[in-house]
């Protein structure tokens, strides 16, 4: 059998990379409103919240076009509030087209979720 070259064998890729990036970005959207809420409050990360800050820190530098030099300031809470906002942002401007974006697209809705649990928060 020969075979069809014409064919999009990357749809279904493509497919699912969609359905992860609408659903990560609408719970993206909910944790930017829970964690300004968090800071506002004055609320206190625990283990969890900081190992998350910083892995989220991680991807926002690793993100293109961020700027190679970035300044943190503020209280954890504050810190992770406007992290979350600054990949929210960042992936409303420039979707994934890729594996690396789609993996990366799971663990940001795993790590969103547990967030919005207040897994996070002490």
């Amino acid at each position: 059998m020969k075979p069809n070259t014409e064919l999009d064998t990357m749809m279904f890729f493509d497919a699912a990379l969609e359905d992860e990036r609408t659903q990560l970005l609408t719970n993206m959207a909910d944790a930017v409103s829970e964690s300004r809420t968090a800071a506002n409050q004055a609320a206190e990360l625990n283990e969890d919240g900081e190992a998350g800050l910083l892995r989220l820190a991680e991807i926002w530098c690793a993100m293109s076009g961020v700027p190679a030099v970035i300044i943190f300031e503020g209280s954890q809470t504050e810190l992770l509030a406007n992290v979350v906002a600054q990949i929210y942002a960042h992936l409303i401007q420039h979707p994934f087209h890729d594996p690396v974006g789609l993996a990366l697209c799971v663990e940001l809705r795993y790590m969103v979720a547990s967030l919005m649990m207040g897994e996070w928060y002490e």
